[in-house]
């Protein structure tokens, strides 16, 4: 299930990156400036849904492979029946519909959430529409957070604040360096190492995101391709519930561990077709279950594992 996991995690994560580059490339800043002078407020960055979709296409791809990892895997150990994960069944077909609804929505959601914010930080800084629209079209594909700390360290850079922009996780060892050797020397940075500085700050946000956005997503879709695979199984016969096992496996045991998953791993085995039931009361199929939410779910680095009963 780890290397699964973490096959998943590199492949989403390029997606996503691709998924948001894709889209600044289809929202240039002429096409932001001039729906900005025109008032179209509603759809200042166009295509965010069909950007969505193709994200949500990916991402029912890695159930899928999800899905019959785990059907293989329960043939090698099972004889005279052949198992397979019916990836055109009902259920199946449902999820891939659910996904792309929550993708889109929630794509949707937050894009114009993140652009409120950059008109609100463009507004705040009394800056000319050109420069709005480009800090719009830099807000592609980050959060509102995201957003507003990208515009801070841009005006740390450009106001010449550069202890405070060299304090920022997110900025580039290369531009840190150049600004480190500005505030040493007492001179300004020119207007192409700022944005320099800027561009890289950004690009290092995007992939950030990608990385918590991959790290989550790829645990849920192996996971829920996991429990679908089996739940054929036993449905159609092949497999007998009682006969598997799973643990949780906590991820290692770092800083921002969360404490009940760690909990989770001193606990023994339940039936596969259980739910676990955390410290703190929510129940979950396996890590990743959107039932956990972003508490329990967001940039998790737990696995669960299953076998079969001696």
């Amino acid at each position: 299930m780890q290397q699964l996991i973490a096959m998943l995690e590199r492949q989403l994560g390029m997606k996503w990156s691709d998924v948001v580059e894709w889209l600044r490339s289809q929202n240039s800043l002429a096409a932001i400036e001039q729906k900005l002078a025109t008032g179209r407020l509603s759809d200042v960055v166009s295509d965010v849904a069909q950007a969505a979709q193709k994200f949500a296409a990916d991402l029912h791809a890695a159930y899928i492979t999800s899905g019959q990892t785990e059907a293989t895997w329960l043939d090698s150990n099972v004889s005279d029946t052949l198992i397979h994960f019916d990836a055109a069944s009902p259920q199946v077909i449902a999820a891939a519909r659910r996904n792309t609804l929550e993708q889109v929505a929630g794509l949707t959601e937050e894009s114009r959430a993140t652009i409120r914010q950059a008109l609100v930080d463009a507004a705040q800084d009394g800056i000319n529409p050109r420069e709005t629209a480009q800090r719009i079209r830099d807000s592609i594909g980050l959060t509102p957070p995201q957003e507003r700390a990208l515009s801070n360290y841009r005006a740390a850079v450009e106001s010449g604040d550069y202890t405070k922009a060299l304090g920022y996780e997110l900025s580039s060892g290369h531009s840190d360096r150049t600004i480190l050797s500005a505030r040493e020397s007492g001179r300004a940075l020119t207007q192409s190492q700022a944005d320099l500085a800027v561009e890289r700050y950004r690009q290092n946000s995007i992939d950030a995101r990608a990385l918590t956005i991959a790290r989550t997503e790829s645990l849920r879709a192996a996971h829920d391709g996991s429990r679908d695979s089996i739940g054929q199984a036993i449905g159609r016969g092949q497999l007998d519930a009682d006969a598997l096992e799973k643990s949780w496996n906590p991820g290692p045991k770092i800083r921002f561990a969360r404490p009940d998953h760690q909990e989770m791993g001193q606990r023994s085995a339940i039936g596969v077709l259980e739910d676990f039931v955390l410290p703190d009361g929510t129940r979950m199929w396996g890590p990743g279950d959107s039932r956990g939410g972003a508490k329990h779910c967001a940039n998790c680095r737990c696995c669960s594992s299953t076998r079969f009963r001696a």
